[in-house]
């Protein structure tokens, strides 16, 4: 599976909008879609969206079935 795949999947399942989360990690918009529409992305940019995604309880690991995707649902109210 990409990373794009992920990304975007993990962005869906914590409820934020494209533009969120490349605000949130500090990437164009532009990058952001490119990336989960199938194209590569350097290193530092795959890392500030985990990281950003992360603050939101999303994670991810590879295993031998494939990626294993978790995400935290946490109350908006904290």
């Amino acid at each position: 599976m990409k990373i794009g795949t992920i990304i975007a999947r993990a962005r869906r399942a914590t409820g934020l909008k494209q533009k969120e989360l490349a605000d949130a990690a500090g990437v164009h918009v532009q990058t952001l879609k490119r990336l989960e529409g199938g194209s590569g992305a350097g290193y530092e940019t795959v890392k500030a969206l985990e990281k950003a995604l992360r603050k939101r309880g999303a994670r991810w690991e590879e295993t031998e079935e494939g990626v294993r995707l978790t995400v935290d649902l946490r109350d908006e109210r904290g």
